[in-house]
Order: structure tokens, then C-alpha cells, then sequence
């Protein structure tokens, strides 16, 4: 029996043009169909819920072989975090506008029946841990911001690669992005793009004080140390969107994480074919 958990945006329940079609894909003898739970009432308010489900409590997380993403790269990171260290693939399906980390779109599902027949293969993501004072706060699978609170007055982030010292970041914030993460919010600052297996970490300063501040490629097997300092003695932190704010006498460590994101791919688009299609890569714009 096939075991597959399905996880989406509560903003996309209403498309029922979309979400009828998915779920006929899943209406098999041979699939057990799971919805997480908060999805799953936004699909009941909206009638769109499938015919044979059973609702996900992810507390009770079982053993599935697929989680099915659907919405655009939020929705995904999302599901990335809630499978947390299971390691279980994750296929996402675009509902949203950019979908820059979705295998596929939603107006185009036939690829899905791969699944079912063993075509596809698995590609593995990196993930960054992060410590707040030894304590783990939680992972990343794009990016860690550092930012400040205040609108009208910049932090310094002390950074050190390991025990050496690297600079003080005077700024309104840091980014340390994973290879995935260089599409995200590193990218919105020129920070550069990796491909996604490249062995490395991005330190991108957000409006930078000076101009020799400029984002910087690492090994990834580089522990970052970062202490922050700011005039009301407090700063953000940002795990993928989730916000946790924090007392500048906190240091932070952020390290290369043992667990990987595991990324069904069904084999119709490559990467280099996604960053032309999605960020124009290369096209003319003349």
C-alpha cells in the first residue's frame, strides 16, 4: 500500500478545478490518502475534500512513502518542516505564481502517474541547523535571516567561520542561505545562485553600511558563529519565514545539518530548464 500525505495552502482549497483532478490521481486501490488537518478543514468549508481520505495529525505523524505539496515555495517549505527529520520525499505541486521549488503545475498533473510505477528518482537538499545560546531553535531549508527591529537604526553582526573572525556586519541584517535558498531571499539582494547539490552557504548582508560588504560563498562544513548587537539589545531571527526574536546577549551557530530534504523528481524538467523558464535565465529582454 502506497501511503500518501498531502499538504497544501489553506488560500488554494477553493480551487476545485484543480484539486479534483489530483485527487482522482489518488483514488487507487493501492493508495492510502492522508490530508493534513488544517488543510483538510479549509477543503470541507470549500467542498473540495476527495470521496476516501484520512486526516493527518501531525503529531501522530505515521510512516509515509510521499508527502505531496500543494501551493507555491512557502507551502513547500512548510511541508518540508512538518515531515521533519522523516526524510519522507516530497513532490510539490504548483498552485501559486513563481513555484520555483515545485516539480510540477497543476495544469499539467499526467507526469503524477511516475509515482505509482517507480519512475522517478530522489534528489537530496541540504538543510542548516541553528542554535540560539547551544540551544537548537530549529532547521532551514532555504535561508536563516538575521534582522533588525528597529526601522531607524542598523545592527552589527559580529561573524566568525568557526574560531576565526571574519568581519562585523554593519547592516540591516544577514542572510545565511542554503544552495536551495540562493533562488529565495539571497537572490532578491544579488546574492549569487548555486546549483542545488553545491557543497556551500551563502553570508549575504541585507543594506550594507560600507560597499566592501558583498555576499561571500563558504564550505558548508563551516560552523558561522554570529553575535549581534542593537540599540534596543534585541534583533529577529527568521528560520524560513518563522520568526523568533531574540536578546543580543544570545550568540548564534549555524552548522550543516545531518538530515537532508529529499525532492521527488519525475524527470520532465531539469534544473537549468527551470531557472529559464521560472527566472527567464538568459532570455532577451530587449
Amino acid at each position: 500500500m502506497i501511503q500518501i500525505a498531502v499538504f497544501g495552502s489553506v488560500h488554494k482549497a477553493n480551487q476545485k478545478e484543480l484539486l479534483a483532478p489530483l485527487f482522482d490521481k489518488f483514488n487507487r486501490p493501492d493508495v492510502t490518502l492522508y490530508i493534513e488537518k488544517d488543510f483538510a478543514s479549509a477543503l470541507s468549508e470549500s467542498g473540495s475534500l476527495p470521496h476516501s481520505y484520512n486526516v493527518l495529525d501531525l503529531r501522530l505523524l505515521p510512516k509515509m512513502n510521499f508527502a505531496i505539496s500543494l501551493g507555491g515555495d512557502g507551502t513547500f517549505l512548510r511541508t518540508a518542516h512538518c515531515i521533519g527529520i522523516s526524510e519522507t520525499p516530497v513532490l510539490g505541486i504548483n498552485m501559486g505564481r513563481l513555484g520555483f521549488l515545485t516539480e510540477l503545475d497543476s495544469s499539467d498533473l499526467s507526469p503524477l502517474d511516475k509515482l505509482f510505477s517507480g519512475k522517478y528518482t530522489v534528489e537530496e537538499r541540504t538543510k542548516l541547523q541553528i542554535f540560539a545560546d547551544e540551544k537548537l531553535l530549529g532547521e532551514v531549508l532555504n535561508e536563516v535571516a538575521i534582522l533588525k527591529r528597529e526601522t531607524g537604526s542598523i545592527i552589527q553582526v559580529k561573524t566568525f567561520l568557526g574560531e576565526d573572525y571574519l568581519a562585523d556586519y554593519d547592516c540591516d541584517g544577514l542572510i545565511i542561505s542554503t544552495p536551495t535558498g540562493s533562488t529565495a531571499y539571497s537572490l532578491s539582494i544579488n546574492g549569487p545562485i548555486m546549483m542545488p547539490d553545491s557543497p556551500s552557504v551563502i553570508i549575504n548582508p541585507i543594506a550594507p553600511h560600507t560597499l566592501n560588504m558583498r555576499p561571500l560563498v563558504i564550505s558548508d562544513k563551516q560552523i558561522i558563529r554570529l553575535e549581534v548587537e542593537s540599540r534596543n539589545n534585541t534583533f529577529l531571527t527568521v528560520l524560513d519565514g518563522e520568526t523568533l526574536p531574540l536578546d543580543c546577549s544570545t550568540p548564534v551557530k549555524i552548522q550543516l545539518s545531518p538530515n537532508r530534504v529529499r525532492v521527488v523528481k519525475l524527470g520532465n524538467r531539469s534544473w537549468p530548464e527551470m531557472l529559464r523558464r521560472k527566472l527567464m535565465w538568459g532570455a532577451s529582454v530587449r
